[in-house]
């Protein structure tokens, strides 16, 4: 159904996480979740790793670069810096992490979602079965789709960072918000392929729930916080979290 009461499907996509540990043990499902998360923890230690030491050189040539003769302004500039370097870190590895996430899992993540959906609602729920290629391609048409509108808006509230105090308030929360839409938009579409979604379809039913894939991806951000033990599963409890939603909305599709 349309995306009615935004503030309550926010909520009910974070929530969603909670029903996954149960639904995973309940419908032996936990083996499907291992060599992902195994895959995603490598990925997840690579990318941080890189932008590490990228962010790190990035803000030493910065402070060398502006030399400034009052203390107290210098004091500031450098810790605008600072959070500045702080925030592109955090949103550098959440914006590349889960793009490049959901494309190369993308084959593991469809097997997850489809013996998820055969778990909770029969084998003849899932209409469409899709090859590793095919998984692939998907996953990164619908990923590079929203690579550019998702960076343009962070860039926007990149902006407002430079803003000191406020303007770093803004700058996270619009980056938080923004990440976490069109991840719940991926995450969505992996239950939504295997009932037989077109892209075009897939991305016009989860547009009509924005506030749920903001619910969906908030979650996830918030797991890939925890180091390691999110990094690795994030990915494979999103899935399963956007499985359950998307039968959620399905149902009431269909009993509407």
């Amino acid at each position: 159904m349309p995306d009615l009461s935004p503030a309550s499907n926010i909520l009910t996509g974070f929530t969603a996480y909670l029903r996954v540990p149960r639904v995973l043990f309940r419908y032996h499902l936990w083996p499907y979740q291992l060599l992902p998360a195994v895959i995603s923890l490598v990925l997840s230690v690579v990318i941080l790793v890189a932008f590490y030491f990228a962010a790190d050189g990035f803000s030493t040539w910065i402070d060398g670069l502006i030399i400034i003769p009052w203390e107290w302004l210098d004091k500031t500039v450098t810790v605008t810096t600072v959070i500045l370097t702080f925030l592109a870190l955090v949103a550098g590895f959440a914006f590349v992490h889960k793009h490049i996430a959901l494309i190369l899992l993308a084959p593991f993540l469809g097997i997850i979602a489809e013996e998820t959906l055969k778990a909770i609602k029969g084998d003849d729920y899932v209409r469409t079965k899709l090859t590793i290629g095919q998984s692939f391609s998907r996953s990164a048409r619908i990923n590079l789709q929203y690579i550019l509108r998702e960076f343009l808006a962070n860039l926007l509230f990149f902006a407002c960072g430079l803003v000191p105090l406020i303007g770093s308030a803004i700058s996270a929360s619009g980056m938080f918000l923004t990440q976490s839409r069109f991840l719940g938009y991926g995450l969505m579409d992996f239950p939504l392929e295997n009932r037989g979604f077109s892209v075009t379809e897939s991305d016009a039913f989860v547009k009509d729930r924005k506030s749920l894939s903001i619910g969906l991806g908030s979650g996830y951000l918030l797991l890939m916080m925890i180091p390691f033990v999110g990094w690795m599963f994030a990915p494979t409890f999103g899935t399963v979290a956007g499985t359950l939603k998307a039968i959620d909305e399905l149902d009431a599709v269909s009993q509407a």
